[in-house]
């Protein structure tokens, strides 16, 4: 059984088949299809550039507000990470930080310019770690 087309998906259909007409011409027929049209070939190229530009700013706004919506949804995400894995793995950073002797603090702080880590910094870290040692625990399970 078919489905009756309406005239709204015809016209749409000419309008993509002349779409595809006009990218599919050569420099030289585009030329020439404006000229039969008594068009400025100079006047033409400056709107359609115009439209360029527009759509990029479009898309270009579109992509940040979706990249805008994508962090706020990661930052409203809760720590898969139970209190007691988070409390070892709290151990585990401050030995790391500590270093026995070594500057690993200052190497773990240098995007912080030396000063200490935020909250939310620390959070994310331990989150990290323990989503490392998840797999290196999957590692190990499967030798």
């Amino acid at each position: 059984m078919s489905r009756k087309v309406t005239g709204h998906e015809q016209l749409q259909r000419i309008s993509d088949a002349l779409d595809e007409d006009i990218l599919n011409m050569s420099p030289a027929q585009l030329r020439e299809e404006l000229s039969s049209e008594s068009l400025d070939e100079a006047k033409v190229i400056a709107e359609m550039d115009a439209v360029f530009v527009d759509a990029k700013k479009s898309c270009a706004k579109l992509r940040l507000e979706q990249a805008k919506a994508a962090v706020a949804d990661r930052n409203t995400q809760t720590s898969t990470v139970s209190r007691i894995d988070r409390e070892r793995v709290r151990g585990k950073l401050a030995a790391m930080r500590s270093g026995a002797g070594e500057n690993v603090a200052g190497m773990m702080m240098a995007a912080r310019k030396g000063k200490n880590l935020s909250e939310k910094d620390e959070e994310g870290a331990l989150d990290d770690l323990a989503q490392l040692e998840a797999l290196e625990n999957e590692g190990n399970d499967e030798e």
